[in-house]
């Protein structure tokens, strides 16, 4: 078990159970660059952002590394090949190469 799953453990069974849904839905609601930033361990990102006040630079930090993808590419939804450009479209993966095809028919 690694820490980040170790910490939400000893949220919920601290009865914060609403700070590790909070946590679960920051993923839709950050900009990838931040996320990034973060993950580089970057503290001027937290100028720019709106957190709650719990919310503390080392559980910010676990979150993000939890949240980093394993690796860059990712399987185009359309086309099912792996790439690393493209756009997310309805919680889908389409590539750059499909999606300016499907741009041109328009």
């Amino acid at each position: 078990m690694d820490s980040w799953e170790e910490k939400t453990i000893e949220m919920v069974r601290r009865g914060q159970g609403d700070r590790v849904e909070y946590l679960e839905k920051l993923a839709k609601h950050i900009l990838p660059t931040h996320l990034e930033r973060v993950q580089k361990n970057d503290k001027t990102v937290l100028k720019e952002m709106v957190l709650p006040q719990w919310m503390d630079w080392e559980i910010l930090r676990e979150w993000s590394l939890a949240k980093k993808p394993e690796g860059t590419t990712r399987e185009c939804a359309l086309c099912n090949t792996e790439n690393e450009a493209g756009i997310d479209f309805e919680d889908k993966f389409v590539c750059e190469y499909c999606f300016l095809k499907l741009k041109n028919l328009e």
